[in-house]
């Protein structure tokens, strides 16, 4: 027997199970004569059948909503009924029990609307939690904390506060600054310069349009390593190649980017710094995190795409307790609220840089981090975005710790960014790239 965590949003419903991923189900639907086709094997066929598509059922969760196909009508409770059903029947053992983490623009309406699709289901629910909340709990993070996530047809911006217990203080939505829109947005770029470079349009046609839409999350990938990426359409007249540049995806969704920046923007209190927690699907777009970075007082971090679901599986018996499930909004934080900007004593040089778990010591000679791997002393960091291969250097120099800047991204002290160079102390925190790889300075001995 295990609990499973799922986290329902209409991008994709994600379920953990003893801590690893087992399903990431795509939050779309064919309106088949015979039944709905849900998850994968809808989204696989989304662009072949497009008036059969329906994919705002679980934004939209009513009893009232319907999606009409060609031949069949349901309502989108018996849409996320047959979506839920489906992926359970995957994923669930004989005596498992659910956590659900539910976004944070669900109305409790919604949420009971759930519980009874649940049970319709055959699902045994021991809980529900905010999906921000739990993606964060587990972080080490300041006292306040901005959860952006990105949804199908919408933004969704949560504060959390709270020293020990981190609690749901507001939840903001930017109703149009969905990934379906930017999606199109995009495909349409790679569409233009497709025919620019070779007269081949991957959207006239069906089979290359649904072929464009799948391959486009894998570029976006790309993108957060490199400037650019060769996007490749493959038909039966042979494959199609044209090279596209990070900053023309950035372009291209720049009404959506100037959105998401103003919501994160008035969620944040300028007198107050804050963590930026970044779910997965919106640290994958192009760029957005390092503009997101340069907002003053916030320090990025990206999470995982299981982020919310392990957290609900895993602290079950906090979310769950006896009596009927209800909607928990508090916490307490695994670790407590991290003083990023509060310095130690003068004299409390630091002797190490620690990156997970392992401690690096500092000395005369400069300490170089960054991407790859390089000459001299060296933290090599994975290549990412907003990573230079020669990023900054620590050293010590006239009886202080100095971190120097080299990069062209720039290097951000308990979430300031470094002019040129700057001193440090025990306890402080340096990020390089965005959203960014966070380095702790300690003091030994």
């Amino acid at each position: 027997m295990a609990v499973i965590g799922i986290e329902l949003v209409d991008a994709a419903v994600v379920a953990v199970r003893d801590g690893a991923r087992v399903a990431a189900s795509p939050g779309i639907a064919l309106l088949e004569a015979a039944g709905p086709v849900v998850g994968e094997a809808a989204a696989a066929e989304a662009r072949l059948k497009p008036v059969l598509a329906a994919d705002r059922f679980w934004s939209d969760l009513s009893a009232e909503s319907w999606a009409q196909g060609a031949a069949a009508q349901l309502s989108h409770a018996e849409l996320a009924h047959a979506h839920l059903a489906s992926l359970w029947r995957s994923v669930a053992q004989p005596g498992d029990s659910a956590v659900f983490a539910l976004p944070g623009a669900m109305r409790l309406h919604q949420a009971g609307l759930l519980l009874g699709i649940a049970r319709r289901a055959g699902i045994p629910v021991a809980g529900a939690v905010d999906a921000a909340l739990a993606a964060c709990a587990g972080l080490a993070a300041r006292g306040t904390v901005l959860h952006l996530d990105v949804q199908l047809h919408q933004a969704v911006l949560t504060e959390l506060a709270g020293a020990t217990v981190l609690r749901r203080r507001r939840v903001d939505v930017a109703p149009r600054a969905g990934l379906k829109a930017m999606y199109s947005a995009w495909a349409q770029l790679v569409a233009e310069a497709m025919v620019r470079r070779t007269r081949f349009d991957p959207l006239h046609q069906a089979a290359t349009e649904q072929q464009l839409f799948e391959r486009l999350p894998g570029w976006l990938a790309a993108l957060a390593r490199a400037e650019s990426v060769d996007a490749t359409i493959e038909s039966a007249a042979g494959a199609f190649t044209a090279t596209l540049r990070r900053e023309q995806f950035t372009l291209a969704a720049e009404a959506w980017y100037a959105q998401l920046a103003e919501l994160v923007h008035a969620g944040h209190r300028a007198d107050e710094e804050a963590t930026l927690a970044l779910s997965a699907r919106a640290a994958l777009l192009p760029a957005l995190g390092e503009r997101l970075a340069s907002l003053p007082g916030l320090e990025p971090v990206a999470l995982p795409e299981e982020a919310a679901a392990a957290a609900a599986a895993a602290r079950a018996q906090e979310i769950g307790p006896a009596g009927p499930p209800a909607l928990v909004t508090a916490l307490a934080r695994a670790i407590p609220a991290a003083a990023a900007s509060r310095r130690r004593p003068v004299g409390a040089r630091p002797t190490h840089v620690t990156l997970d778990g392992r401690a690096h010591a500092i000395g005369a000679e400069p300490l170089v981090i960054g991407a790859g791997a390089g000459a001299g002393r060296r933290i090599a960091l994975p290549a990412a975005a907003g990573i230079s291969c020669r990023h900054c250097a620590l050293a010590v120099q006239g009886g202080e710790v100095l971190v120097r800047d080299t990069s062209r991204y720039g290097t951000w002290l308990n979430g300031e960014r470094v002019d040129g160079e700057a001193a440090l102390a025990a306890g402080d925190r340096l990020r390089v790239g965005t959203p960014g790889v966070v380095l702790e300075l300690v003091a030994v001995g």
